[in-house]
């Protein structure tokens, strides 16, 4: 028991931006980073977190020279907020030190409640009462506040917040089939409208929506959200809507009434790892000519590759040295890196100094022999267009990381997270195989093979066996982090990886 006692715990929320309570007042919780020291610990309620690990959380690339000191500090600044009348020297109960790091265990958490509603809801939805069961699971969907995590930035809270979307997903999906269950056809059709786009990979919500339409007697709107969604999962995945909702499609077209599709199981409260996903039949994905493009660790569309090479080449050729400059613009908004901008910066001070150096003598242009500053101005100019014209052609050549190649790689992985089925089948992190499916350059760590792992920088061939040989004695890979759990590479190597790296789950024996 803590020093609040069991009749009056703190309450934690994580649905939303990070916030504390007790007696119903809200809780100081200092700085910024202090409530993401807060959000690691409640992520791993009850589970002691080493201080390597709330770093890489809190800090990333950029970690502090005196890490666990900081991480002291912070700890010591949240105790003093949860458990003022603990005394500086008494050990802490809510907040504890142990041998394998700091552990927290407090009062309740939005993100256990709102699991348990689900569960609960579940229940009286299989015995049968619809009316409390919709009450209940529309008591847990009220919890959200926003976005989870609301203001936390890093590999590790987005995996978390990603996982707690499904989830949310999930939830919807058990809250409409318990409102179509009881009836209620039309006014579901807005509700689900506005969850397709909030969710539009969920295949169920659109299954909903066809069904919710086509008992409204709304049939061939029914029938335009199946086209729609075919659409976009073609654009999007480059794949087959699945058999679900084919299956709901063709219940339609034959005008038998459709069953609506079971929801995503409830989540149980604290799980130790994310829930198993249940397996869901492929269909084939329809032959695209490329692969993967805009990334650094797979293949590009060659004609692509081909045709900005060269227009990189011929941009200062063709403005003779003044737009040396525009391409590696381009590719620092592409890219989103501090090399590529320094790189523009620095060649459009090299055009500022040729353009100074030819109007430092206004009658130069007139004299029939030209001033030392114009001729080294011209000599600069012809460096600068050699030198940029060869850079830019290197550099588009050599793919590197894209808003389109990122946005790939996240919509690749909550295809995955929906149905590992289908990903294993088109191939997501395996560069190694021809496919048609773009998923933005990933890696999967638990099916690639050791040459494209080793392919990885920062991963040599030793460290790349051990990965193969590891995933096959130990188990799969639940996420990158098990990478470092398990001593097989540092944690300076995931943390520059981890935006490329997947661990799709491998098919049940």
């Amino acid at each position: 028991m803590g020093v609040y006692g069991v009749t009056d715990p703190a309450r934690f929320e994580l649905l939303g931006a990070v916030r504390a309570f007790r007696n119903g007042h809200q809780l100081d919780l200092g700085p910024a980073k202090q409530r993401a020291v807060l959000a690691v610990l409640l992520l791993n309620l009850g589970r002691p977190v080493p201080t390597h690990r709330i770093v890489d959380a809190v800090w990333g690339d950029d970690p502090p020279e005196n890490g666990p000191n900081v991480v002291q500090k912070y700890v010591a600044g949240l105790r003093r907020v949860l458990d003022p009348d603990r005394t500086p020297r008494t050990p802490g109960e809510l907040l504890a030190l142990t041998d394998g790091g700091y552990v927290l265990s407090t009062g309740a958490l939005d993100t256990e409640e709102f699991r348990n509603g689900l569960a609960r809801a579940d229940a009286e939805r299989r015995a049968g009462h619809l009316e409390e069961a919709a009450r209940v699971a529309r008591t847990a969907l009220d919890l959200w506040r926003g976005e989870a995590l609301g203001g936390l930035t890093g590999p590790i809270f987005e995996a978390a917040r990603t996982r707690l979307h499904e989830e949310r997903a999930g939830a919807w999906e058990l809250w409409a089939e318990i409102e179509l269950s009881r009836g209620g056809f039309a006014g579901l059709v807005t509700e689900l409208s506005r969850l397709v786009e909030e969710f539009p990979l969920r295949e169920g919500l659109r299954a909903q929506l066809m069904i919710a339409l086509y008992r409204s007697g709304r049939q061939a709107e029914a029938l335009a959200t199946f086209r729609d969604a075919r659409e976009y999962f073609l654009d999007e995945l480059g794949a087959e809507p699945g058999e679900r909702l084919q299956e709901t499609h063709r219940r339609i077209l034959r005008n038998e009434p459709p069953a609506a599709p079971a929801p995503e199981p409830a989540p149980v409260a604290r799980p130790v790892s994310p829930p198993p996903v249940p397996e869901r039949p492929w269909s084939p994905a329809p032959a695209l000519p490329s692969w993967g493009h805009g990334v650094p660790l797979g293949p590009r569309r060659a004609e692509n590759v081909w045709a900005e090479t060269i227009l990189a080449a011929l941009v200062p050729l063709m403005t003779c040295s003044l737009g040396s400059w525009g391409y590696f613009v381009y590719a620092t908004v592409q890219r989103r890196t501090a090399r590529e901008l320094i790189t523009a910066i620095g060649y459009l001070f090299a055009v500022l100094a040729v353009v100074a150096l030819w109007l430092v003598d206004p009658s130069a242009p007139n004299a029939d022999i030209i001033s030392d500053a114009e001729a080294f101005g011209i000599i600069l100019a012809f460096l600068v267009t050699v030198l940029a014209s060869v850079h830019g052609a290197v550099l588009a050549h050599h793919p590197g990381d894209s808003a389109h190649a990122r946005r790939q790689r996240r919509m690749a992985r909550q295809y995955t997270a929906f149905n590992p089925a289908a990903a294993r089948h088109h191939a997501i992190g395996r560069p190694d195989l021809a496919r048609g499916y773009d998923d933005g350059g990933l890696i999967d760590l638990n099916h690639a093979p050791e040459q494209v792992i080793a392919g990885l920088p920062g991963i040599n061939p030793i460290e790349a066996h051990r990965i193969a040989v590891d995933r096959y004695e130990n188990g799969p890979y639940q996420n990158p982090d098990d990478l470092v759990r398990r001593g097989l590479v540092t944690p300076r190597a995931v943390r520059r990886l981890e935006s490329w790296l997947i661990c799709v789950p491998p098919a049940l024996s």
